[in-house]
This record gives C-alpha cells, sequence and structure tokens, in this order.
C-alpha cells in the first residue's frame, strides 16, 4: 500500500494551524453548522529580558554626592583616598590623591564633549603627583567608580555565575602613549573586576601602550599568581573603541569571551576566574587605575615621556546577569 503524503510536514506550525481552520470552516459553512466566525490563534509575543544595569551617564543627578574638598597637608602620612561617596545607585567614587595635591587633580565627571550614545559620557581624569611636592604616604594613583555594595542586585557574582558586560572607552586625539620600552613600566588599568578585598583582580583591562590587553591573575588573593596580559586590540585616538565581555565565575572552569567593536578577539574556558580563598568573583570597577604612579621613579619617567596626565571617556555602561542572549542586551548602543 502507498503512504499517504503528509501535506503539513514541511509547514510551520502556524501556517498549519490556520490552513487546517481554513479548511473547517469552509466544510463547516457548507454543512450549516457554523454561524460566527472562527477566531485566529494568537501566540504570545516573546518577553525579552532587560539588562540589570544601564549607565548612560545622561541622569541630572548623578553624582548623587560630590567628593568634598579637603586641605593639603604635608604631613600626612597616609593613603590619600577620598570618602566613598555614591555616584548613583550602582557605583561610589574610588578616589586616591596624594595629601599635597589638589583636589582638582583627578575629575569623574558627566561629560558633553565626547559622546558614544546620547548627550553625556563620563570623563575619567588624574594628574600625578608634583615631584616637588611628593607625599610622605602614597601618591596620587587612583580615580575610578567602585561597586556599591548597596546596589538593586548582588554586584559580586558568585560560583558558577555568568554574566555579560559592556562599554565603550574613548582616547581624544592627543593622548600620549606611553613609548614601547615604557610601555609594561606605564601600564594602567581602564577596568577591573575587583573582588571588594585586599588583593589583584583576577580580570581588568591593561593599556600598554597603544594596546588593549587582558591581565589575569590566580591562585589566591593575598598571594596570587600573576599571568602574561594578552593583546586585544590596538587603541585609535579619537575613535570609540566598543567592549563586551561575557564570564562565567569559577575557581576551576571558569570561561572568558571579549568582543572588540562588534569583533571575537579573545575566548578562554576552563580557567580560575574566581580566587581559591573567596566566595565571590569580581564586580566591574571603571575608570583609571596607575599604580606605577605611586612610585617617584615612575613619574619622573612619565613627565620625560611627555605624559602629565591620563583621561580616558566611558560610555554606554551595562550589566546582565544572565547566559544565553546577554550579547545584544549589553553591546553598546543596544536598545
Amino acid at each position: 500500500m502507498t503512504a499517504k503524503t503528509n501535506v503539513f510536514a514541511s509547514a510551520g506550525s502556524i501556517e498549519k494551524r490556520y490552513f487546517q481552520m481554513f479548511l473547517l470552516s469552509i466544510l463547516m459553512w457548507s454543512t450549516g453548522c457554523v454561524t460566527d466566525m472562527i477566531e485566529p490563534i494568537i501566540e504570545e509575543p516573546v518577553v525579552r529580558p532587560e539588562v540589570d544595569m544601564h549607565m548612560g551617564f545622561e541622569d541630572p543627578s548623578e553624582p548623587f554626592q560630590v567628593l568634598p574638598d579637603r586641605p593639603i597637608d604635608a604631613s600626612d602620612s597616609g593613603n590619600g583616598c577620598l570618602p566613598g561617596v555614591p555616584w548613583n545607585n550602582f557605583y561610589v567614587y574610588n578616589v586616591c590623591i596624594s595629601p599635597t595635591s589638589e583636589i582638582s587633580d583627578f575629575a569623574i565627571e558627566r561629560n558633553s564633549k565626547y559622546t558614544r550614545v546620547g548627550a553625556y559620557s563620563a570623563r575619567f581624569f588624574l594628574r600625578p603627583t608634583s615631584i616637588d611636592q611628593w607625599p610622605l604616604g602614597e601618591a596620587s594613583h587612583r580615580a575610578e567608580l567602585r561597586p556599591n555594595s548597596r546596589a538593586p542586585f548582588d554586584r559580586y557574582p558568585q560560583e558558577g555565575q555568568v554574566r555579560w558586560y559592556g562599554m565603550s572607552v574613548f582616547f581624544s586625539e592627543d593622548f600620549v602613549f606611553a613609548p614601547e620600552s615604557l610601555s609594561n613600566e606605564l601600564r594602567f588599568m581602564i577596568a577591573q573586576w575587583q573582588h571588594g578585598t585586599t588583593g589583584s583582580p583576577t580580570v581588568a583591562f591593561e593599556v600598554h601602550g597603544n594596546r588593549l590587553e587582558l591581565a589575569r591573575s590566580k591562585g589566591v588573593s593575598t598571594a596570587s599568581e600573576w599571568i602574561q596580559p594578552n593583546f586585544l586590540a590596538n587603541i585609535s585616538r579619537g575613535q570609540w573603541m566598543d567592549l563586551v565581555v561575557q564570564i562565567k565565575w569559577s575557581k576551576e572552569v571558569g570561561a572568558i569571551k571579549i568582543w572588540v567593536n562588534d569583533a571575537a578577539v579573545y575566548q578562554r574556558e576552563n580557567i580560575q576566574t574566581m580566587y581559591h580563598n573567596l566566595s565571590v568573583g569580581g564586580g566591574l570597577k571603571m575608570g583609571i587605575y596607575h599604580w606605577r604612579w605611586k612610585e617617584k621613579k615612575w613619574v619622573e619617567e612619565s613627565l620625560r615621556a611627555g605624559i602629565t596626565n591620563r583621561e580616558i571617556y566611558i560610555d554606554e555602561v551595562r550589566e546582565y546577569l544572565g547566559d544565553a542572549g546577554g550579547y545584544n542586551l549589553v553591546a553598546p548602543g543596544a536598545n
């Protein structure tokens, strides 16, 4: 016996139902069994998830508080770190400048000069300590925003959790890159996933000369092992650099994927992304962390190389606590 052909075998599920209803309605109308129109079946729309955080720096209420000024004190032997007052619900200031430096030697502010999307971005600025005003304590080295522990969601991921991060970074046309001979000694961070306690981050973005590189550490936070940085992309002055990062946080089976300007540039699996002695992974910090400027020698080398400050712009910061589909949610410019 010849098998019957299934006329719906290659049709989509919605088309099948409409065709079946059409045939049924003709049959029922022809027999006088129907007096009302048959209503079509409408499928529920797919609900698109939303990011857990989006900072476009458009909110005029930011910062929530302005860092207070403080007098210059040449006798201060501390680290010069200023109070961690809130920028918004997700971030607080994390600024360390020399007690002998003016408060104007750093800036974290909304900016309208360079923007990736909208009318504003965030400007981060840091000037090294003057050689003739070298402090008894730590010199200027940090102008960042760090995670707010009172944020609407937990800023520090748990073991096995996957998170997506997006941001865009801008280096102006007059940005002075460190010469190749000093690119390692004068490198600095523009983003780091720090765990909230003492020690280096397990994951960070560093500027080496005119290159963006991924820096990683492993082991335990109190005695971490530094891993040779990986090249990600060359930095072009005057152009926004879009960054998307997916991290699976784990002490043994972590993973990192990175895209620069929509191009996949890095992927590693079964790696350590959380320190063995900690219960959480890193929260995203952003801004300028120039730890080499704690030492007078490297400030002098910077000045000889024509580097009198560091200034970057950041926009379109997003974070998504989820796995699948995260790229399109956090990519700079996403709707």
